[in-house]
């Protein structure tokens, strides 16, 4: 077997979320069919429009300062990583999310992140949870440990500390994983499933029965999926009538990370297929491109990335320091653990 390259693989995961991000920008707020009525040649339409594709937004910025957070403790610190989203705001945030915007504005202001935390059950924790899975890919009880407790920052609701948890745990797990040998479906959705059975929190408990679900339609068109999946375990009065039976992917938690999931393990065969349909999603498309681009980055590696993608990049020689400067961290604590 194969040695994992973990320079290669920290390195594709960050890349892979701004990416995936850059790329859904544009497309956001828009439907499925839409975005594919206009883009018949996803490729050819990147490199035809790079002007489009000029920026990420906050999904990618938050993912940076929560790897920066992990730089300045050596692992998590809460106060370090309050100072990281605190410094956010001078970015300035791009396309914030109202869930991560409301919160962090409280804690520029000193007050405490136990009542900060906004009730959303919003994807904005699960789209900045990556470099966690990273860092933690060897110790599984801090992983799921921090990706709570960094959830709790900002959302303290169920669903955002759920798929927090799940993703970072799947970023670990496919680290180590080498894309020409593959991986194992059921493996995968065994040990995502697993970092959250501890709990009889209901909202949890439902969020394994939606995993299960996206598990039974592996092999599902993506079309097909993506209407099945686009608002799975939304309530009113936040369920949106009039895009039921569209691809339009809600920005409540569970159905993003369902969605991104969904459309990684059917698109394995390059990075640049799953990170193309993850883009053109519908819906929340930049936050389903980010997260998705976490798992397919951290599958592929960034050996596996298209030159042309990582050029699009705005600031990628910053964030390709971010990762090397997470991996040096991540190699110093397992010399000495």
């Amino acid at each position: 077997m194969k040695r994992i390259d973990y320079f290669d693989k920290f390195s594709g995961t960050l890349l892979g979320v701004a990416i995936g991000d850059t790329l859904g920008k544009p497309f956001e707020g828009m439907l499925r069919e839409q975005i594919q009525s206009k883009v018949k040649n996803f490729q050819e339409f990147v490199m035809k429009n790079k002007k489009l594709f000029n920026t990420y937004t906050d999904d990618t910025q938050l993912t940076i300062h929560t790897a920066r957070a992990l730089i300045e403790g050596s692992g998590f610190n809460i106060d370090d990583f309050v100072r990281a989203y605190v410094n956010w705001l001078d970015d300035p945030p791009i396309g914030p999310g109202y869930g991560c915007l409301t919160a962090i504005k409280k804690l520029k202001y000193g007050i405490s992140w136990k009542e900060a935390a906004s009730n959303s059950g919003g994807n904005g924790t699960a789209m900045r949870v990556s470099p966690i899975g990273l860092f933690y890919s060897n110790e599984p009880e801090e992983l799921k440990r921090t990706a709570y407790q960094s959830s709790l920052i900002t959302h303290s609701h169920p669903a955002a500390t759920a798929s927090a948890i799940v993703i970072a745990r799947a970023i670990a797990y496919l680290i180590d994983k080498n894309p020409q040998d593959g991986f194992s479906i059921d493996e995968f959705f065994n040990i995502i499933i697993d970092s959250i059975s501890d709990s009889q929190e209901p909202i949890w408990v439902e969020f394994i029965s939606i995993l299960r679900k996206v598990r039974e339609n592996i092999g599902t068109p993506i079309n097909s999926g993506l209407i099945k999946f686009s608002q799975i375990g939304v309530r009113s009065p936040f369920f949106i009538e009039e895009y039921l039976g569209k691809a339009f992917v809600h920005p409540y938690a569970i159905s993003t990370v369902a969605c991104a999931i969904f459309i990684f393990v059917n698109k394995l065969n390059s990075f640049e297929d799953c990170i193309y349909e993850l883009a053109s999603a519908g819906g929340d498309s930049d936050t389903v491109g980010a997260i998705g681009g976490s798992l397919a980055g951290a599958y592929f590696g960034m050996k596996n990335i298209p030159i042309e993608l990582v050029d699009l990049l705005k600031n990628k020689k910053f964030i390709l320091n971010i990762a090397e400067n997470l991996y040096l961290k991540f190699k110093e604590r397992n010399l000495t653990h």
